[in-house]
């Protein structure tokens, strides 16, 4: 299965349809919960932007349609947007016409009984939406919100983000028939190598900031474990992660201002960023509110150290249990900085090259027996 998702739906039949209101949770829970599913490979449709124009409207609900689960996570301020509800009262509509799709809710900021209407939570955006567009469409959300509250589901209040998505991702995967995916399968002769890199990282060691650097020559596979192992920790950190992928690129083409934005949008609420100009300034950005902070990072492809100092500093840039991953050609940036432990991606030997090869070309990691002769 493929991933995707974004504003622009197509014809793809969706495994999971994520409803929530964007201010509320985009930037944390829901984003971490989308990225898991992501990396398991289910396809996961999420709205990239609230929604304006009505033939968008359209296009929205028809993804709902297309979808095997909905995952609704009602927040506080769910209630206040339209589109939210209008999603919501189509799912439950569909749900009890045709049963699918199935309804998973997460109560992220809310009780069931705030859902119910039994307290005070959502009343005063009910009544502003009646004003709008009418009783009857009130009596419709209304109706919808009842409905969904009835359906057992989890509770994220008081609990840590990565145990819930844990556990949505468990009967995501289950209801679905998809088996947990803790390896890319089609990458041939990596999990040995996955397992070392974790074991560096040791995410259960204790509180200490670890930097790891995988290092090799270019092509070898490094970016490719390192999204693995990325993948598979973010849970971990409560929705403070960074994949920031191609840096040696990026940053002879536009310098490290975009990359050091890109960092600090991903680990904090980019609604409150500030408008900075310079490396310097955003450094000291960074450094200033990450330093409570337990984060996981990814910097992809480095090729010079002033790449490693302006986008994270040192260990004391960020919290304590932090965990920074660094991909590069050059081991000597690795050797340079003090603390960073090292793991070096080596070239693939013949058989596993021939895997590799075989899996691409024959979609099966058992080469025919004439081409294995043609090969030797």
């Amino acid at each position: 299965m493929a991933a995707t998702g974004g504003s622009g739906v197509s014809a793809t039949q969706y495994d999971v349809f994520l409803s929530f209101r964007g201010p509320d949770t985009r930037d944390n829970f829901t984003d971490c919960l989308y990225q898991t599913m992501v990396g398991q490979g289910i396809i996961a449709y999420r709205d990239s932007e609230e929604l304006q124009a009505g033939d968008r409207i359209d296009d929205l609900l028809r993804a709902v349609g297309e979808s095997k689960i909905c995952v609704p996570v009602l927040s506080r301020g769910y209630a206040s947007s339209a589109c939210c509800l209008r999603e919501l009262a189509h799912v439950m509509e569909l749900n009890e016409s045709t049963g699918k799709p199935l309804v998973l809710p997460i109560f992220f900021d809310v009780t069931p009984l705030d859902v119910k209407l039994r307290t005070e939570v959502y009343v005063e955006d009910l009544e502003k939406h009646e004003r709008r567009h009418g009783s009857e469409i009130r009596q419709r959300w209304e109706a919808a919100l009842r409905k969904v509250a009835e359906i057992k589901g989890w509770e994220v209040q008081g609990k840590p983000h990565n145990e819930v998505i844990e556990l949505v991702m468990k009967q995501v995967l289950h209801k679905l028939k998809v088996k947990l995916r803790p390896l890319d399968s089609k990458l041939v002769g990596v999990h040995e190598q996955v397992e070392a890199i974790m074991e560096l990282l040791n995410v259960d060691s204790g509180p200490g900031v670890r930097f790891i650097g995988i290092y090799g020559m270019g092509g070898i596979g490094k970016t490719a474990l390192a999204k693995i192992v990325f993948n598979e920790l973010c849970l971990h950190f409560d929705g403070r992660w960074s994949f920031i992928g191609d840096i040696r690129e990026s940053s002879n083409k536009n310098g490290l201002v975009d990359l050091q934005k890109q960092l600090e949008s991903d680990i904090f609420d980019s609604r409150f960023m500030e408008k900075l100009t310079n490396t310097d300034e955003w450094i000291y950005s960074i450094r200033r509110r990450a330093s409570s902070k337990k984060v996981l990072i990814v910097l992809d492809d480095l090729d010079k150290k002033e790449q490693l100092k302006k986008l994270v500093g040192g260990p004391d840039t960020f919290g304590l249990g932090s965990r920074i991953i660094i991909t590069t050609r050059d081991k000597q940036i690795l050797e340079e900085e003090e603390g960073i432990l090292a793991y070096e991606v080596k070239q693939m030997d013949h058989d596993r090259a021939l895997e590799l090869f075989s899996l691409h070309a024959f979609n099966n990691v058992t080469t025919p027996e004439n081409h294995q002769t043609e090969m030797a």
